[in-house]
């Protein structure tokens, strides 16, 4: 007797869609069921059920908190228990909540005006079962997941997927930075990965994401690697070598510098110091909103028994206020990602002035250029 033929994602859409074969010229009521629709003429877009789908866990926008990553990735738990224990920790840690407010309002806004922009991803059979291996999209994946289990639906809710046969890394990190701006321990993680794939050291979904991404420990970075680096994520070598400090930080560490989207002139301040304060520090930093740079460095400070009285600073007048605010900028430049920083500097001078604004402008650093000239003669 011939064994039976396994089903394959075709035969698994027609079986989760009753729909499958209408487009959007169909009638209104198989539209409002969710069939697909064409996206061009060459392109399909799926109805593809939760269960099926697995987002790439070693992406750079981390979603899920670190003690729910493993069982959820590993298949221990499914998607709807991983919610229900997403939701549990977010009672208790604002951060988490803020993530998961953020993810509430977007499944409330996919399902008021639709989900326009499919999820992208690759159809690969794992264990004889072919399962959707998602790219781009895991905001709208949760998103939809979490209105499941909060509003109780009954049946297995779905996305709409966009199978695309060239699937890559750029287009994953391009599709993360459109959403918003990577934090920097996003973009340290997109570096990573970037130039570990180039060296051919591929994640392996049954190794834990902090334990390949300090690989990048053991690699070189090549003049081609660092090209890709620059063209997709606009980072030079001394930037990409600060960037990957932040891996030496444990990963609960990490990830809590992570979700308070910590910037990166802070994270560098909390690596150079000893690691028996990176705990704190980190803390400190997260526990409320606004605290800045010369608060956690304060902190580090008085943890390091190094803390000096500062004198009260008496208010400036505008012209030094001014000055401070310049001289900030000009002693930061090296600060900068951009290889041409002076350059990317003007650019952003001038970019929205019109050609009278913009003449002023440079009327005024010409004559500021001339008298600080004047005034370095004289320095001793």
């Amino acid at each position: 007797m011939a064994e039976p033929k396994k089903k394959g994602f075709g035969d698994l859409i027609n079986i989760t869609s009753d729909a499958f074969g209408a487009s959007s010229g169909d009638s209104e009521a198989a539209y409002m069921e969710g069939a697909p629709k064409m996206v061009n003429n060459r392109q399909s877009v799926y109805r593809v059920p939760l269960s099926m789908i697995r987002p790439d866990r070693f992406q750079a926008r981390f979603m899920l908190p670190y003690e729910l990553r493993e069982d959820f990735y590993t298949q221990k738990a499914d998607w709807t228990e991983t919610v229900r224990r997403w939701l549990k920790l977010a009672e208790k840690d604002r951060l988490i909540r803020r993530e998961i407010d953020e993810l509430i309002a977007l499944g409330d806004s996919l399902h008021d005006t639709g989900q326009i922009k499919p999820v992208t991803g690759q159809v690969v059979n794992i264990g004889g079962r072919d399962v959707f291996q998602m790219l781009t999209g895991e905001r709208r994946f949760w998103a939809t997941a979490l209105k499941s289990v909060r509003e109780g639906q009954g049946e297995e809710p779905y996305v709409l997927a966009l199978i695309d046969n060239q699937p890559s890394l750029e287009k994953q990190i391009a599709e993360n930075m459109a959403y918003k701006a990577l934090t920097p321990v996003g973009k340290a993680r997109a570096a990573a990965r970037m130039v570990l794939e180039a060296n051919n050291i591929k994640p392996d979904n049954a190794q834990d994401e902090f334990a390949y991404f300090r690989k990048i420990n053991d690699v070189r970075l090549s003049d081609e690697t660092r090209e890709v680096l620059m063209k997709t994520l606009q980072l030079e070598r001394t930037y990409y070598g600060r960037l990957m400090k932040f891996f030496e930080l444990p990963e609960n560490l990490l990830e809590i510098c992570d979700r308070a989207e910590m910037p990166e002139r802070v994270l560098r301040e909390i690596v150079s110091y000893a690691p028996e304060y990176w705990t704190g520090a980190v803390q400190y930093y997260a526990e409320h909103e606004g605290r800045t740079y010369q608060d956690v460095h304060a902190f580090l400070e008085r943890a390091a028994g190094r803390e000096k009285p500062r004198a009260v600073r008496l208010p400036t007048d505008p012209a030094t206020k001014s000055a401070r605010s310049i001289k900030r900028v000009l002693l930061n430049v090296e600060e900068l990602p951009q290889d041409d920083k002076i350059g990317s500097l003007a650019d952003a001078l001038i970019g929205e002035s019109d050609k009278e604004e913009a003449a002023r402008i440079l009327t005024h650093l010409e004559q500021l250029t001339a008298a600080v000239q004047q005034r370095f003669a004289s320095l001793k």
